[in-house]
């Protein structure tokens, strides 16, 4: 079980840094999208791909500490 969670979350992150990475490259991250009164720009999307990246990170570091659990029936 503890394997299958750090492969899962090695899958997880590797996609995370690839779309990521895709993101950061793409040329309309410099435009702005405004909903309602609301204009959500290039700093906040680079915000929210880092907080995305430091989600996936967490979760990959939090699968070395799953303990054992006991066997399905």
């Amino acid at each position: 079980m503890k394997t299958t969670f750090r492969i899962i979350s090695l899958i997880m992150l590797v996609i995370a840094v690839i779309f990521v990475a895709c993101a950061l490259s793409a040329p309309n991250l410099g435009q702005t999208i405004q909903i309602g009164s609301f204009r959500f720009g290039a700093q906040q999307w680079r915000i929210c791909y880092a907080v995305y990246a430091i989600l996936m990170v967490a979760f990959f570091a939090a699968s070395f500490f799953v303990k054992k659990g006991t066997k399905e029936r």
